[in-house]
């Protein structure tokens, strides 16, 4: 069951979506990635269905956010800039780290980011809530999917989203990106002003698929977690992409086939 069409106007001065086939200079898409404006909604409102702990696994009244629409009010431009990145060796034990000192050499790598400025963007998101219920002495337990779709989740992304209230600070790929403003849009416009008709932006990440990941961690309760898991190639999440193309401003995510 899924909720209504729900509309966020977002901009910032930064943003930085990076590509994964450049592994050591961040380098941005052209456009936001729907995980990445899934990401923002998260900030304002999320509720997992999926339980790592395996005493709640049964318990499975939750949501996720499905980004149907993309809309591009405000490409960016390009432009690189140089950046203290800090970090540890993974073998070094946090009890000899000598803190986030930018000084410290052995921990700072100055590299180079492609980034956007100045963005803004359109994001059309539909709250999924599954279909089952569980029920006790033929008794309904719990609310129907319907009700928390439309009325409970929808509401309260609602309230929260109208109020300026996250849970933390959204941002645009990177987190030192931050949201500048969000507005809460009732009905977007069809085709976005001074925006061709139609333009590709080529091959954009689309999210993680973490069916197999959630299927090898198991879904009932008091079941634990596997030891290993994360490590194994065919238990990894799989990244999906698709070819973004806007019509008119606007990228209808679901429309475009999965590569």
């Amino acid at each position: 069951m899924t909720s209504d069409p729900i509309c966020l106007r977002v901009k910032g001065p930064f943003a930085c979506f990076t590509r994964p086939e450049f592994h050591v200079e961040r380098v941005s898409y052209p456009i936001i990635t729907p995980s990445a404006a899934r990401g923002i909604f998260e900030a304002i409102l999320m509720k997992p269905m999926e339980k790592p702990e395996a005493h709640k696994r049964h318990n499975k009244i939750g949501f996720r956010w499905v980004i149907t629409r993309l809309g591009v009010i405000r490409k960016g431009t390009m432009f690189s800039i140089l950046r203290n990145e800090l970090g540890y060796s993974k073998h070094q034990a946090p009890e000899n780290a000598t803190g986030y000192d930018i000084n410290a050499d052995r921990i700072r790598a100055q590299r180079h980011s492609l980034i956007l400025r100045e963005v803004e963007y359109y994001i059309v998101a539909v709250i999924e809530v599954p279909p089952e219920t569980r029920r006790r002495a033929g008794r309904q337990v719990r609310p129907s999917a319907e009700f928390l779709a439309r009325n409970k989740y929808h509401q309260m992304f609602l309230r929260r989203a109208c109020g300026g209230q996250c849970f933390y600070q959204p941002f645009f790929g990177c987190r030192e990106f931050s949201v500048a403003e969000w507005e809460l849009v009732q009905s977007p416009p069809e085709t976005i002003a001074d925006q061709p008709a139609s333009e590709d932006f080529g091959m954009i990440f689309r999210d993680f698929d973490f069916d197999k990941m959630w299927d090898y961690w198991g879904h009932t309760k008091g079941q634990s977690r596997p030891a290993r898991g994360w490590d194994l190639p065919d238990q990894r999440p799989i990244p999906t992409h698709f070819q973004a193309r806007a019509v008119n401003g606007w990228i209808d995510v679901r429309k475009e086939l999965r590569v």
